[in-house]
């Protein structure tokens, strides 16, 4: 599955290359479990919130025993939904969604806006 288009919609300056290059690895792992468990999905866009859920629910936890090794995972998973331009629901039914009024420091990773993904 190629996520050329995804990528490019991420903005990885805030990180170091050892990161970018990190995050970008658990992204193509991400799709290609999704793409080996459901062979009809073959771009970024046919992803439907029940292969992510697929994801979360069975690979993750058979697949890494590490609590931070998971929330990498989900985080890469954030932002290809972000990248792809899903609804926010996705990220509160995934367990992604930071809770308002929490605080906290920002993200380092943004999604540039496309005219194509607005409604």
């Amino acid at each position: 599955m190629q996520l050329d288009h995804i990528l490019r919609r991420l903005d990885f300056s805030a990180l170091s290359e050892t990161e970018r290059k990190r995050y970008i690895n658990r992204m193509i792992r991400i799709v290609s479990v999704i793409e080996a468990q459901f062979p009809h999905v073959t771009r970024p866009e046919q992803i439907k919130l029940h292969h992510c859920q697929y994801f979360r629910n069975v690979w993750l936890p058979a697949h890494s025993a590490s609590d931070a090794t998971k929330k990498e995972y989900m985080r890469a998973l954030g932002l290809i939904i972000r990248a792809a331009g899903r609804p926010e629901t996705w990220m509160g039914a995934l367990g992604v969604k930071r809770a308002t009024g929490q605080g906290g420091r920002p993200g380092m990773i943004g999604v540039k806006q496309s005219k194509k993904y607005y409604r």
